[in-house]
């Protein structure tokens, strides 16, 4: 996917949070809106991203 905008810290409900976010990821670190290949968009916390290695960084 690609990250299309950040949030410097956790910006949704707790009520998200609470059915989503189930590893509990830290909500003062920051989040992302990733867009993924098939065009959906996600609400990802910075320890959940993982580099693409088949792409040049």
């Amino acid at each position: 996917g690609v990250i299309v905008a950040v949030d410097s810290c956790f910006k949704g409900d707790d009520k998200w949070y609470e059915m989503m976010a189930r590893s509990r990821p830290p909500k003062d670190k920051p989040w992302y809106h990733v867009q993924k290949i098939d065009g959906t968009r996600t609400y990802v916390a910075e320890r959940n991203l993982e580099n693409d290695p088949t792409k040049n960084n």
